[in-house]
């Protein structure tokens, strides 16, 4: 006889199926005193944007006027010699390259940005215009002798605000972001300068008599939002990614977890309390954070949760490590659980962990071009794809002395080297830096000048919101991970005189746990030391009748046991941290060929 043959006719009286309902059953009371992260599966937003093509290849999609491209003349802020040289003709009027079509939105922002170093010519001029009707443009000047903007001009639009950014080597990020007030902008312009406080055309560029001057000129972006983010290459097809949101669950409301990646629902999501114990987790400029050989580029990309609040640790020219750090005073004997966002860029390898392995022993080398950990120094590590290039690594290992060192990030030249001459340009992206006490990580929980706790999930069914599908005998059906536990109890649920439990306990050192008292005595007790972790638990409950089964085996049987008294709630909890996919109970004692099919 097949096992879908014996799975059970009857239909449960509770029926909690969390990772397909994604909602609460009324009957439940449900508590976390804090906030608490978590993926919805739906929400997205916008990261990477580069609107313009050909965005660093000038002589291609690029149209000229009095002026003219060379090619990979000079070296690039990425350090391949990919920048162009544009030089104005000895012409009077604007000298500019274009790009056309550039598809805008009347009042709403728009960002363009550029890289520019000085040639024979100090100035360069950024715009957006509309190409075919005079004065509709917002331009700006700036001085790349100085680093200063140096001008403004518009025409029926505005300009919300504009930079100018040393990027090392000579070079500077020019940026501008305005909004049209009557038809949009449909072009983005470059042009070169020969004054500080141009007289512009009226379709916005500087105007004078050329003399082939040169600026340099590399890596230009438009996005349609009111700030600049890191830059993105483009080639023949414009650029826009978007990024799962990690999303923020109020206190008291329940988290349905899914997976970022593909949007697969987990079900309900139940943590322990936790504390981060690192302050400014996002802030990785604040000077609690020690760099060495190395500098931060903040709100430069964004992070996991949809905002512009990724960093960038980049190296300098020094010989040595090229890291970045706080020092926490570790406990000898504690294990503790370090984690953070990271995405590559220039660099693609780091060392993330402790700063000494001698007090604390974690450390892991991760590759973040295809999220794997290449090599491991101390403890044991994760690295978990989040969706668009960003990856959560974690580490956990025990403190091994009473002291103070680092938790720590490095950047890896190549293999394991964290020692060697710097670029000046090079880095990795970082976001939500996380400290615990604990041999496993849990969610983000984000701080800034203080330490934050998360409270415990906890939830229950009591009363008549129990006792309408509670009977004494019958059979308890769990489907959830590691960790999680469904239990019935006479009173509370640190009451231990009337109870029953099935799922995870690793408190007693036990992988899979299901045991039953009355009156305080032991009536069944079934446990696992090894062997794995069980995500499907039946345990079918009558006087003298007891069995147990896990992913489709015989777990254990009892034929001398009395069913506890007096139950009357039910406790979904957790041992760590755990997804309940779905609970059942059958309001009988299900066949054991039942149970086969039930939990296989």
């Amino acid at each position: 006889m097949s096992i879908s043959t014996n799975f059970p006719t009857i239909k449960p009286s509770l029926l909690l199926d969390f990772a397909n309902v994604g909602a609460l059953d009324p009957r439940i009371t449900f508590t976390r005193a804090s906030t608490g992260t978590y993926y919805d599966g739906v929400t997205t937003a916008k990261a990477e944007e580069n609107l313009l093509l050909q965005s660093q290849t000038f002589e291609t999609t690029w149209i000229d006027s009095n002026a003219t491209v060379a090619a990979n003349s000079t070296t690039a802020p990425d350090g391949t010699t990919t920048a162009d040289t544009l030089t104005d003709t000895a012409t009077s009027g604007a000298h500019l390259v274009s790009q056309a079509s550039v598809p805008t939105v009347v009042g709403v922002d728009f960002s363009v940005s550029v890289y520019a170093q000085a040639g024979t010519l100090n100035y360069v001029s950024l715009s957006l215009t509309n190409s075919t009707i005079s004065n509709r443009y917002a331009a700006i000047t700036a001085d790349l002798s100085g680093g200063t903007i140096t001008d403004s001009s518009t025409a029926n639009s505005t300009i919300a605000s504009s930079s100018i950014t040393s990027v090392g080597g000579g070079w500077y990020r020019l940026t501008l972001v305005a909004s049209s007030t009557l038809t949009g902008f449909t072009s983005a312009r470059i042009a070169t300068s020969n004054s500080g406080t141009p007289t512009y055309t009226s379709f916005g560029q500087p105007t004078y008599s050329g003399s082939g001057q040169t600026v340099f000129i590399w890596g230009a972006q438009l996005e349609q939002r009111s700030s600049v983010t890191a830059y993105t290459a483009t080639t023949t097809q414009p650029i826009t990614n978007y990024i799962p949101v990690l999303q923020t669950a109020a206190a008291n409301v329940a988290r349905f977890d899914h997976t970022p990646t593909t949007g697969e629902a987990l079900g309900l999501l139940a943590e322990e309390q936790r504390t981060n114990l690192q302050v400014y987790s996002e802030d990785f400029a604040n000077a609690a954070w020690l760099k060495g050989n190395s500098s931060i580029t903040s709100n430069t990309i964004v992070a996991p949760d949809g905002t512009l609040t990724g960093d960038k640790l980049v190296e300098d020219t020094a010989t040595g490590e090229h890291s970045f750090g706080d020092g926490f005073s570790f406990t000898s004997g504690t294990t503790y659980t370090g984690t953070i966002y990271a995405k590559k860029a220039e660099r693609t390898l780091c060392r993330f962990g402790a700063g000494n392995p001698a007090t604390w022993a974690a450390g892991i080398v991760v590759d973040l071009s295809n999220g794997t950990i290449t090599s491991t120094v101390a403890g044991s590590g994760t690295i978990t794809d989040v969706g668009n290039g960003w990856y959560r690594i974690s580490v956990t290992g025990q403190a091994l002395a009473t002291a103070v060192t680092n938790f720590a990030m490095r950047l890896v030249s190549s293999g394991t080297t964290i020692s060697y001459t710097g670029d000046g340009y090079s880095g990795i992206f970082i976001w939500g830096a996380q400290l615990e006490a604990g041999a496993f990580p849990t969610s983000y929980i984000a701080t800034t000048s203080a330490q934050v706790t998360r409270s415990a999930d906890a939830a229950s069914m009591t009363g008549t919101n129990f006792s309408e599908w509670y009977s004494p005998s019958g059979t308890a059906y769990l489907d959830g991970t590691n960790g999680c536990i469904f239990a019935a109890h006479q009173g509370s649920t640190s009451s231990y005189t009337n109870f029953w439990q099935i799922g995870n306990n690793s408190a007693y050192g036990v992988d899979k746990y299901m045991p039953g008292n009355y009156n305080a005595v032991i009536q069944w007790e079934f446990r696992v030391f090894s062997g794995g972790q069980g995500q499907k638990y039946a345990i079918a409950m009558a006087t003298n009748d007891i069995a147990g089964y896990i992913d489709g085996v015989q777990f254990g049987t009892d034929s001398s046991a009395t069913l506890p008294a007096n139950i009357n709630s039910a406790y979904i909890k957790v041992n760590g941290v755990g997804y309940f996919k779905k609970l059942a109970y059958y309001p009988r004692r299900l066949t054991n060929a039942q149970l086969q099919a039930l939990t296989s």
